[in-house]
């Protein structure tokens, strides 16, 4: 079977755009979509994020302009599309910040993949490093963590995992190959917006700056050599011409 990979939305925030983008002004402020993945590769199907989530205490981290989507849930919304919370094998995460990570403890099947420096990262009491972590979302002793370190190659190199280190201590983006779109490469918060990459700029929110600026230029240099598109983790331009769920890439 041929691969599909499908775009979901699992809510919506109002956030400072100099999170997003360290240039931008202060005041500036932009609405974004929080999305999440759902690869197909028949035997195996894989979620790429979980997203935000109402039932958890990620939602006290969601300022009042935040909202979970009508069909964010990601059990009713796998559902919609003939796939059952038992049928997730993998998920792979690009970091465990509470937008990406709130519903990872529902799919208490599947093996959770993670570089072991994001895990240390999530886990740790150090208050800096803390920030974006929602403990009662990751803290669960049903999560199957499969920690890995640096790249991977899985499923046949049709996913290929490359660290983007500097947005979290342990971000990581993925390349998805697809055999009639192409080579997708999903940036996660390691660029965020479309201007991250086209003008070289980090995040503001970055665990450390210089590796936030490094890793776009991995990213950049990584898209050229595969081929591959980059789908940016929140712009709100790209994800209006995105095909959602139930439709497909493949």
């Amino acid at each position: 079977m041929s691969a599909k990979l499908y775009v979901l939305i699992s809510g919506y925030q109002t956030i400072a755009k100099k999170k997003l983008l360290s240039t931008a002004e202060a005041n500036q402020k932009i609405y974004i979509p929080v999305p999440y993945f759902l690869l197909d590769l028949g035997s195996d199907k894989i979620l790429i994020d979980t997203g935000i989530s109402e039932n958890s205490n990620s939602a006290g981290a969601l300022s009042d302009n935040s909202s979970v989507a009508e069909d964010g849930n990601p059990i009713k919304a796998l559902h919609k599309i003939g796939i059952e919370q038992k049928d997730i094998k993998y998920i792979i995460h690009t970091h465990l910040h509470f937008d990406h990570a709130a519903n990872t403890k529902y799919f208490p099947n599947s093996e959770v993949i993670v570089q072991l420096s994001e895990l240390r990262a999530a886990f740790s009491d150090d208050p800096l490093i803390k920030h974006g972590y929602v403990e009662d979302d990751i803290r669960y002793s049903s999560i199957k963590w499969q920690p890995i370190t640096s790249m991977r190659s899985l499923f046949g190199n049709r996913v290929f995992i490359l660290p983007t280190l500097g947005h979290t201590p342990g971000h990581q983006s993925l390349l998805i190959r697809l055999k009639n779109y192409g080579n997708v490469i999903i940036a996660g918060d390691a660029a965020p917006l479309k201007d991250n990459i086209e003008k070289n700029i980090a995040p503001g929110v970055a665990s450390n700056p210089d590796e936030a600026f490094y890793s776009i230029k991995s990213l950049k240099e990584f898209a050229y050599f595969e081929n591959a598109q980059i789908w940016y983790g929140h712009d709100p331009e790209f994800f209006k011409n995105v095909n959602l769920s139930p439709e497909y890439y493949d």
